[in-house]
């Protein structure tokens, strides 16, 4: 395993993503769980690394305050789509929901006829989750790319048991990009942590700027360096082992 090297703060600006990388995968995503220790450490690197640190997920950013919180950060939201340039900053959507209505119907209806896919609304893009039913991932992905058929301009990404759709024109690698124009990222070497097949835009954008770039987990990928799993990420950041009760907060 390649494994990545030390984070240097001083002239570093640090990505990460946040399902499988900062935290474990689950069933249902509202049921992740981060540790106290965990958002300290956060802090404590975006402190070190003057501001340079942003979160990119899937994930609205409104999700991510849920389960960061008190922390304050830049981000990236829904693969780009929803940008904070800024800890406290304004959350600027960068595509409204209702351009999707067309694809947003079909996919009601889908789901209502499979009953063991579910559709979650992030507003600007639209999610099929199959997690736990492995044998309907050829369905999901049929029901998404028929939902889109006649509907130019739309992205399809396929992720861990899930399948999104959202305008296209934006993914994990413009926003990065995007974010090391400005300060307090710019003039810095990009590191950006994650471990699904939407990173991959991520890991582009950071070779193409001589950065580092890290896959969490198994699987293909065009990242230089990889580390095993979310308990290898932790270690990595410099967060102290905890146990299964000690300083976790669970989503309610």
């Amino acid at each position: 395993m390649n494994l990545p090297p030390t984070l240097d703060p001083d002239r570093h600006a640090l990505f990460i993503d946040f399902d499988g990388t900062l935290v474990e995968l689950v069933d249902r995503p509202e049921d992740v769980r981060i540790s106290r220790q965990a958002v300290e450490r956060l802090a404590e690197l975006q402190r070190a690394c003057s501001g340079a640190f942003a979160l990119l997920s899937g994930r609205r950013i409104a999700d991510l305050d849920h389960f960061l919180s008190p922390l304050a950060f830049a981000a990236g939201g829904v693969h780009g789509l929803e940008r904070r340039e800024e800890p406290g900053g304004a959350v600027v959507p960068l595509a409204g929901p209702a351009g999707l209505d067309p694809v947003r119907l079909i996919l009601s209806v889908g789901v209502t006829e499979e009953p063991r896919l579910r559709l979650e609304d992030k507003g600007t893009a639209l999610v099929i989750h199959y997690r736990g039913y492995p044998e309907l991932e050829d369905a999901a992905m049929e029901l998404v790319n028929r939902s889109v058929r006649d509907e130019p301009g739309f992205a399809v990404m396929k992720g861990d048991n899930i399948v999104e759709v959202h305008l296209g024109g934006m993914d994990k690698g413009k926003a990065l990009a995007a974010f090391m124009t400005r300060e307090p990222f710019v003039g810095r070497v990009p590191v950006y942590l994650g471990d699904d097949t939407t990173d991959e835009f991520g890991f582009a954008a950071v070779k193409a700027l001589n950065g580092v770039s890290v896959k969490v987990g198994n699987g293909p990928s065009e990242a230089d360096y990889r580390l095993a799993g979310v308990d290898s990420v932790h270690r990595w950041l410099g967060v102290e082992p905890v146990s299964q009760d000690d300083g976790i907060r669970e989503a309610s």
